[in-house]
């Protein structure tokens, strides 16, 4: 091999070296960008998107079964108004 190749392939190790280097520290700072973030977002009170969507679900199925008794009541209504007239 020539002393010319040396140098690239030694060249070329060291910046793949880096690469690796900088792939493990960008990890790190997302770990740790994200800990901080989560840590600052617990202490306020915020809802999650997913808990949001299970309160939007419990909310439609309440309504609709306020629906249905409010139906029932009206049902019942009528039917007591013809029993005392």
């Amino acid at each position: 091999m020539s002393n010319n190749q040396q140098t690239l392939d030694d060249i070329a190790e060291k910046i793949a070296g880096g690469l690796r280097l900088l792939g493990g520290f960008k990890q790190g700072a997302e770990a740790q960008v994200k800990s901080i973030v989560d840590g600052a977002l617990s202490q306020l009170d915020i809802v999650t998107h997913e808990r949001m969507q299970v309160q939007e679900a419990m909310l439609s199925k309440a309504r609709q079964e306020l629906t249905a008794v409010e139906s029932r009541v009206s049902e019942l209504e009528a039917q007591i108004k013809k029993l005392t007239q």
